[in-house]
């Protein structure tokens, strides 16, 4: 299952683009498979133990090595070698806060709420917003400050065919800027600006940290799993849904509910649905 966790998560955006020279002391040691291998190893940890798919939102471990380690300001990990370690009282935990999700949704130079945002979005929501029309201008990327790049997208949320996009991008990509372009946590942007992750969720729910923001999407749990079970679904027949595998995949979701199902239990009812036995 390490190919789906790379296709699901773009695990092959890390180091497509090098980074930025200031960061590039911090790509020693191969992290970035250290990267890659903290989620690939957390899969597996999942799939193994048959834990429920929230656990990929609500987990306070993580696997790590040193060099991982010390990337999140943790010490007391030594050697090369992965292993399972409790981050409980860290701002990490779970997708949300591993350096290959962070990462992935960066550009190793600078971070972006948008391109966050909707990553968020279609990787653990099931959700792809719109192409922005257009005739709109692009917001570039901008490592200046939490309120310049507030601004910046404040000014497309009063264009009628940008606000509805961007009411629900935004607040989960600016949720998670505490964290740079390679993962590394953050307080302040590079001229001294701070940070501010607060929002609002489009269902209505505010958060003030990213800590706050992980608890709020560890309780779209179920929104959640049917995104997984749709890319799992996808990744197993080898095609985008059609509207006719909507009843397949909500009775996959019912049987789910039943008895604390896990991952494995949902591979399961994937490998013997009709939409995969017809395919």
């Amino acid at each position: 299952m390490q190919n789906f966790t790379r296709v699901w998560l773009n695990l092959d955006n890390i180091g497509e683009t090098p980074p930025s020279k200031d960061f590039t002391v911090y790509y020693r040691d191969n992290l970035e498979e250290a990267m890659r291998n903290e989620t690939q190893d957390f899969f597996k940890h999942v799939l193994e133990h048959n834990l429920p798919p929230s656990e990929f939102l609500e987990a306070n471990y993580s696997f790590l090595n040193r060099e991982l380690a010390l990337h999140y300001g943790i010490e007391g990990i030594k050697g090369n070698h992965m292993r399972q370690v409790s981050i409980k009282g860290t701002p990490r935990g779970g997708l949300l806060g591993q350096g290959a999700f962070l990462t992935a949704s960066a550009n190793g130079v600078d971070t972006s709420p948008v391109v966050r945002g909707i990553y968020v979005m279609e990787k653990l929501l099931g959700y792809s917003p719109p192409q922005p029309p257009p005739d709109v201008p692009e917001i570039e990327p901008d490592i200046r400050g939490a309120k310049t790049i507030r601004e910046q997208l404040a000014k497309h949320r009063e264009i009628a065919t940008c606000a509805e996009c961007h009411r629900k991008i935004d607040p989960l990509g600016f949720a998670l800027e505490n964290f740079d372009a390679i993962g590394r946590w953050r307080d302040q942007y590079g001229k001294g600006m701070p940070v501010n992750p607060a929002g609002k969720l489009p269902s209505g729910e505010a958060f003030a940290s990213a800590g706050e923001f992980k608890n709020l999407m560890a309780q779209k749990h179920d929104q959640f799993t049917r995104c997984l079970t749709q890319k799992l679904l996808t990744y197993a027949t080898g095609r985008e849904q059609v509207p006719t595998d909507r009843p397949v995949i909500d009775s996959i979701l019912r049987e789910m509910k039943k008895d604390n199902q896990g991952l494995r239990d949902l591979i399961h009812l994937i490998v013997l649905s009709e939409v995969f036995s017809q395919n």
